[in-house]
């Protein structure tokens, strides 16, 4: 099963993840390696790849997580024929 989330870009977190931005002209894949959050309603985020946007802090963000299985608990399931 997989978990979607949206969220606020106020609450974007610099990580692994690899952020998929679709602009005009151009896609930016790449993780955020720095997030700066401005007081006149902004982020900013440095991107892996040497992008650097800015966001407003309303902006939401998609994110698609895997559920997390142990290997116990997938050994034990049945599939079906």
């Amino acid at each position: 099963m997989t978990r979607h989330r949206i969220f606020p870009a106020s609450q974007l977190k610099p990580g692994l993840a690899t952020i998929i931005v679709t602009l005009p002209g151009r896609t930016i894949r790449s993780r955020a390696v720095m997030v700066q959050y401005h007081g006149h309603g902004t982020v900013q985020v440095a991107f892996q790849c040497g992008e650097i946007l800015c966001l407003s802090s309303r902006s939401m963000i998609g994110c698609i997580e895997p559920e997390k299985t142990s290997r116990r608990a997938a050994a034990g399931r049945k599939v079906a024929p």
